[in-house]
Order: C-alpha cells, then structure tokens, then sequence
C-alpha cells in the first residue's frame, strides 16, 4: 500500500478514548445520534488496516441485515474510499477487503444477528456488536466467544438502553473487570447534540422514553417489561433445596419460523430442571427427542403449543399413549376481564410463579431464558385487557422470538397435584375389563 494514503477518519472528541483503548473487550453505552455506528465502523477499518495476522476477519453485527446494510455499509464504504483501487469492494455480501500491516488483505464484512447461520464457523480478530439489547444472548455463547478464540480478537458491544437485561449486564461488568474499557454517553454530558436540539427533543418524546433513548437510563428502559427485572434476577440468584415431591411436566414450544426455535423444557414445582433448544428440524424429529426425554423423567403431563405446526407433534405423541394437553395460546383466556388471550395468561401466572422460582440449568441457558423472559413489552386494550407484545412485533425491534419463555409459559396451563397423590399412566392404558361399568 503507498505510505502517503493516510486514513482520514476523524473521531468525534467523546470517542478518542475508544480508539485508543488498549483492552480486548469494550461497552459503549451511547445516546441516540451520538455517532457510536460510525465509530465502530472505523475501529474497525483502523484494525484491520493495522492487522499483522494474515487474511484478517472483522465484523460488524447489526441486529438486522438490512438495519446493517442500510446504515453501517455506506460507512464502510466511505472510511475505505481512500484507498481508491487498494481496496476491494462486494456489494452482494458487504464486505470491503484493504491492504494490511501482514502484507495481505483484511477484510470487515457486515452481518445481521436475524440470519445466525451466516456466522457459524468464522474466525474473528475483531467484532463489534451494534445495539447488543436487540441482539439474542444465544448468538454471544454459540457464535461470538467461539468465532474470537481462534485469534484471541477483540469485541466491542454497543447500543442504547433496553432495561436489566444481557446488555446491561455487560456494561456493569465493564464498570467492574479490568480487561474491559467501558463508556457511556449521556446526552446532557457529551456536548455532540446543542441544548436547542435536545429541549426538541424534550419537547417531542415522552419522558421515559427520552430517559432511555437521551440519558442511558437502563431503568426508564424497563417500566414497559411484563416482567420486571429484580423477579427473574432473584429467581437466578436463588438456592434452594428441590421440590422433590411436585410434578415433573414438560413445556414444549414448536417452532414455526426459520430463524425460532423449538424448545423442550423440565420443570419440577418451583425448579426449572433442563432445557433444549433444536434448530431447524422437523416435526418427526422433535416428536420424538419429546418422547425420549419423557422416557427419561416420566413427566405427569407434556404440554405443546398446538396452534399451526405444533398440531402435529400433539397428533404423533398422542398416538404414541403420552399424557398430553394441547394448548392453544391464542383462544380466549379463562379470566377475559384481565387478559387477551390465553397467551399472556400463561405469561401472568409465569410472572408470578417466578417470585419464588429457581434455574437448575446451564448459565448459557439461563442467559437465553433471561433475555426472553425480559424482552416482550405490554399493552392495554381499548376494554382494559392486558395484552403481550407480539412475536412479530418483537422482531421488528430485532429481538428474537422469546421460545424459551414460551415453552415455559405453557407449564401454567393448569394446577397438578404433588406425584404420589396422581399419577397419570404413560403407555400403559388399564386393561378392558377395568372400564366394566364405568360411565362418563
């Protein structure tokens, strides 16, 4: 590369620190129309043009593809253009390639956190996760870590407050461990927008919301969560002794879409006791992984959203004699003064169930089903019910279907004595003769 090109980014003064950070993990915590997207953007580029490990990897993740295509692509672009025809440049795949310190290309390419499967197997020498509170938990365990381990690179997350949930977490260990360099930018402390622009702005949104989206406020940002954070937090924190003596039932939420996922659950009375998650297969398939786990710890009762596909796992398992309900979250609640629908009833008597509840499962699942219990909002109907917010609705937000939390909302859909007291047969029907004079 000729030594007069010079990379002519310009940061904006709150940023400096950033860039000359020296740590390998990063939480920028940033106020809207800060510029922390053109940052990251030219951290990167910066990185990549510095890289002395050969065929460099830089990414960029956006909740959305197009959300990253539409914004941080034309930052690329333009931090790049400087190298004229030293750069290479594919407009299908959004990755730009630059000359690097090793003698050989580093390339920065764009992905969307919605199409996960685009990012199994890479190598990384460095991220950065663009509005982490939109991003799934699953992705950072399952696609991130692993992707960084190959060439210990360096992540950065970033975004705007979502409430207590995987982001806030990051940032309060940022504040915490050394190998992390942490930022937050209020608006009425960073001197990028002028006070006319923010008493706009004062003037136009509603307080809460400016507390969130202007002054980082991570509290503001949860007063509209079903579920309050300080319930699922202390649920993760509890130790107690099991319920040995309460009924083992199983929450089985079927995918529907191509990015969700199907979920079978244990739950033993106030313990959740396992939990997984299956990608991408079929309902033969499903049916059957619920079948094996029921063998395994002989639940009273498996419980399946039956609507549209989940029909037919309730048809499969049902013929093969296990106990099951099939639950259909979207018909009319049994208390319809209160609630919408049978969903968001499961939900309440989720919520309230998690006052004294307890997670016996890995961290990495415990993660997931934190950021599912935490992510869907609420709203009232024009007759006062309480209604959930919509999975479609939740991916315009880039937050992913919250299928854990689903799986274990349908746990609720009923009261079960303590094992001991019923027990309900499991391919084992009673012999005919049994049935002699009986009358239902």
């Amino acid at each position: 590369m000729p030594t007069d090109l010079i990379f002519d980014y310009q940061p904006r003064a709150p940023f400096v620190s950033f860039h000359m950070r020296k740590e390998k993990r990063a939480c920028l915590v940033c106020h809207r129309r800060a510029g922390k997207t053109v940052a990251l953007v030219a951290d990167l580029v910066d990185h990549a043009l510095r890289c002395t490990e050969p065929q460099g990897r830089f990414q960029f993740i956006a909740p959305l593809f197009r959300q990253a295509k539409d914004i941080a692509w034309t930052y690329a672009k333009q931090q790049t253009a400087f190298l004229g025809s030293h750069r290479k440049i594919n407009e299908s795949e959004l990755w730009v390639e630059v000359p690097s310190a090793a003698g050989t290309s580093a390339r920065i390419r764009l992905y969307g956190a919605d199409a996960p499967d685009t990012l199994r197997g890479i190598y990384s020498d460095g991220m950065a996760i663009d509005e982490m509170k939109d991003v799934h938990p699953a992705l950072m365990q399952e696609v991130v870590l692993p992707a960084l381990a190959d060439r210990d690179g360096f992540l950065t997350v970033s975004g705007t407050p979502g409430g207590y949930d995987e982001f806030y977490n990051l940032y309060q260990r940022s504040l915490r461990e050394a190998e992390w360099f942490s930022l937050m930018l209020k608006a009425s402390e960073s001197g990028i927008l002028d006070e006319d622009t923010l008493q706009n702005l004062a003037a136009e949104m509603p307080p809460p919301k400016y507390a969130q989206e202007l002054e980082c406020d991570f509290a503001a940002a949860a007063e509209a969560q079903f579920i309050p954070t300080e319930i699922v937090e202390e649920a993760v924190a509890r130790r107690e002794a099991p319920d040995g003596n309460m009924p083992v039932v199983l929450g089985v939420d079927v995918a529907r879409f191509g990015d969700d996922q199907s979920v079978i659950l244990t739950r033993r009375g106030r313990t959740i006791e396992d939990v997984k998650r299956y990608a991408k297969n079929d309902l033969v398939f499903l049916s059957n992984e619920v079948m094996r786990w029921a063998d395994n710890v002989k639940p009273q009762m498996i419980y399946v959203d039956g609507a549209g596909v989940g029909g037919g796992v309730v048809d499969y398992i049902t013929t093969a004699g296990y106990p099951v309900r099939d639950v259909q979250v979207g018909r009319k609640a049994d208390d319809a003064v209160r609630w919408a629908n049978k969903r968001v009833e499961l939900w309440g008597e989720m919520r309230d169930w998690l006052k004294n509840a307890q997670f016996r499962i890995p961290d990495e699942e415990v993660a997931v089903l934190k950021s599912d219990l935490l992510g869907p909002g609420y709203k009232y109907t024009v007759s006062g019910q309480c209604a959930l917010e919509k999975k479609e609705d939740l991916k315009k937000r880039g937050i992913a279907s919250p299928d854990v939390a689903d799986a274990l909302a349908l746990t609720f859909f009923e009261r079960l004595a303590p094992a001991g007291i019923i027990r309900v047969a499991m391919r084992a029907p009673r012999p005919a003769a049994e049935y002699d004079g009986l009358r239902y």
